[in-house]
């Protein structure tokens, strides 16, 4: 439910200088992976369906929802991979409260019936929430500082990737660079 965190751990992993060197991600998709489970979790939770961390939560239907992206993306791993980084690392932070392994082993989706106090309360008393959303908040502004992303342009640009190439570029000796025409 607290999503700073979970934006800014992908995205700071990717600003780590010899990372950032050798790897070009697409940071929008890897933003929406970041925040996919917990978005389909909770508009299946608001139907009424599972609690808030539940079938998208799971490595097998997140890896079904990587690959229905690769089919529906005609294989573009430009995005379809940091999609699946951002899902990932999502599971990661969210565990050990997860299903991770479902529907191999099976769980207790149980409802709450009005979560917004639930959320409300976790965040005024649970210090590990309240650390984790103020980290996601110091990590994003030191994005924002050090890729001098002042203006809504300037954060458009830091989104966008150029279409033309897949965007992992592997640098060693020299740049591969695979083109998408």
């Amino acid at each position: 439910m607290f999503p700073l965190f979970h934006i800014a751990v992908p995205l700071i992993i990717f600003e780590i200088p010899q990372i950032k060197k050798k790897y070009r991600v697409n940071r929008l998709a890897l933003i929406i992976g970041s925040l996919f489970p917990d978005i389909a979790d909770k508009s299946l939770m608001f139907l009424k369906l599972i609690n808030g961390r539940g079938y998208f939560h799971s490595l097998f239907i997140v890896f079904l929802c990587f690959g229905i992206l690769f089919l529906l993306t005609k294989g573009n791993k430009a995005v379809s991979f940091p999609f699946l980084i951002g899902m990932l690392f999502h599971l990661l932070l969210d565990l050990p409260n997860i299903p991770l392994f479902y529907p191999f082993i099976s769980y207790d989706f149980k409802y709450i019936d009005n979560p917004l106090p639930y959320w409300i309360h976790d965040f005024l008393t649970k210090p590990v929430v309240q650390a984790t959303e103020i980290i996601g908040i110091v990590c994003l502004l030191f994005i924002v500082i050090r890729n001098k992303l002042y203006s809504f342009k300037d954060i458009a640009d830091y989104l966008r990737t150029n279409p033309k190439e897949i965007i992992y570029s592997i640098k060693k000796d020299t740049e591969i660079v695979i083109s998408e025409d």
